[in-house]
């Protein structure tokens, strides 16, 4: 068994009750404590699902996830690996369902020093087309499209979901003394829904 040191850093807190969680870790990792990789079999990764319930009976399906990172070969073919079992999590838990994808992906798809850009926005677009969903970065055309923590949705099952703002409110996201709460600035999406039509 692998000498874990970390939590999955995949927990969903909310304001609307949810029920039916499901857990996924990852078929596979690579990196201890000593290069080469990224310390990823020292944490427990993978990705987690709640169905929360929105109102009035309406639900969406959300998937927390943290995915491989590292830019070696093993790393990147790992990386394909996350978002085929990923998808086939999503194809199995939330068929025709309504479904926001949130979390740190350690996809980089802009301009990156390790060379990973392009392979990324492939495993990325790949991921969401598989699935049918929306990048709401993409879709409101935020200006940090480089951020390796996305968040992604689709309509379904009776639910009709709209990115509405995209943000990353780093300011508000530090201790009273001034020091960033993580290594990542937050990212904050707020979404509109209604019942689809029909």
């Amino acid at each position: 068994s692998r000498g874990l040191l970390v939590g999955d850093g995949i927990g969903i807190i909310a304001k609307y009750p949810f029920h039916d969680e499901h857990l996924g870790a990852w078929h596979g990792c690579f990196g201890g404590v000593l290069p080469p990789g990224a310390a990823d079999c020292l944490a427990m990764k993978g990705f987690r699902m709640v169905r929360m319930v929105l109102g009035d009976g309406a639900e969406v399906d959300v998937y927390s996830l943290h995915a491989e990172a590292g830019g070696t070969a093993q790393d990147q073919a790992l990386q394909v690996e996350n978002y085929i079992q990923l998808a086939e999590a999503v194809e199995e838990w939330s068929a025709g369902r309504a479904v926001i994808v949130g979390g740190d992906t350690n996809l980089h798809i802009g301009d990156h020093p390790d060379g990973s850009a392009g392979e990324d926005a492939e495993i990325w677009a790949t991921f969401l087309a598989r699935v049918g969903l929306t990048d709401s970065c993409a879709e409101l055309s935020c200006p940090n499209t480089d951020s390796i923590d996305k968040i992604a949705y689709r309509s379904g099952g009776g639910v009709e979901l709209s990115a509405l703002t995209h943000d990353m409110p780093v300011e508000r996201f530090r201790t009273a003394s001034g020091e960033d709460l993580s290594d990542h600035p937050p990212v904050v999406v707020e979404f509109g829904w209604d019942r689809a039509a029909g």
